[in-house]
């Protein structure tokens, strides 16, 4: 078994992947660990080596070691493809989370790769820049633990990870806007108008508003889309030559305040009502017209 001496740090650090296969799994407890028996022998895969277990798989990476994965993430790596899959091979054992709910494995995917698992959501996969996104945001800690793998969108355009952080979360991305996130009531208005179908993809995180109050998000949808919310308020969506017209007079600094309701249907055009006013949009000559209470 490998001690730390010195000879033996050599001897791992200078071996082929199969000695260090071969090393860790007799460092993890050889055919006692939760690995079991080997089910075959060691091949090449995702620019390393792996070996397979009754209950588990060891993979070595040149740069970054050899690494085991077990139970349920090793069931759900081995759906994905494992080590030919996505996620690549382990960079890390299977390792507790920092607030002790859950448990992952790191993976050398493109752009770096884990699976997540907690009781209630069970082992998810997350990687390239959607992962990236989350991790800024505190990982498991920010958003919450993932409820879905990485998902391709309706509409064939965009990806994203759901999460369990409180009233829902998600990140979406695509190629024009990058990966943002978005969450809670704003979320929750933004999936009633129709996900990215409806106001289109988010071009921000959730933010907070220059005043100090609200919290919006940006989305691309046809000349510019935005939900904001406020304690007073609620969420709320603005789009168009009417969101155009309400940035030109200063957003939520001007005198009409935020929007205090979706934009919809009055005769000849269309509105949206503010705390202290209206814009409304007039069909016939697609002007704007302004009132305040």
């Amino acid at each position: 078994m490998f001690n730390g001496s010195g000879t033996d740090l050599q001897a791992f650090a200078t071996g082929t992947g199969p000695d260090k296969i071969a090393q860790h799994y007799t460092d993890l407890g050889g055919a006692s660990s939760y690995l079991g028996n080997s089910s075959g022998g060691e091949y090449p895969a995702a620019g390393g080596w792996a070996q397979n277990y009754e209950h588990g798989i060891v993979g070595y990476f040149p740069t970054t070691g050899a690494y085991a994965v077990h139970g349920a993430i090793w069931q759900h790596y081995q759906q994905l493809g494992g080590p030919g899959g996505v996620l690549g091979l382990p960079t890390t054992d299977e390792t507790a989370t920092s607030d002790g709910v859950g448990r992952y494995n790191d993976f050398t995917g493109a752009q770096g790769a884990s699976i997540y698992w907690t009781q209630a959501t069970g082992a998810q996969s997350i990687h390239g820049a959607i992962r990236q996104k989350w991790a800024a945001l505190g990982r498991e800690t920010g958003l919450g633990y993932p409820t879905t793998d990485e998902s391709g969108t309706p509409d064939g355009v965009g990806r994203y990870n759901h999460f369990n952080g409180a009233q829902g979360a998600s990140i979406y991305w695509t190629s024009a806007t990058g990966a943002q996130s978005i969450h809670g009531l704003i979320r929750q208005k933004w999936a009633a108008l129709g996900w990215e179908t409806g106001l289109g993809y988010p071009t921000t995180d959730e933010d907070g508003t220059p005043d100090g109050v609200g919290r919006f998000n940006h989305f691309n949808g046809a000349q510019g889309a935005s939900i904001y919310w406020t304690q007073a308020t609620g969420a709320q969506s603005i789009h168009g030559a009417i969101r155009q017209r309400w940035a030109s007079l200063g957003w939520e600094k001007s005198a009409l305040g935020y929007p205090a309701s979706d934009e919809f249907g009055v005769t000849g055009g269309r509105r949206n009502n503010f705390q202290h006013g209206t814009i409304t949009w007039i069909s016939a000559n697609s002007t704007t017209q302004v009132a305040y209470n």
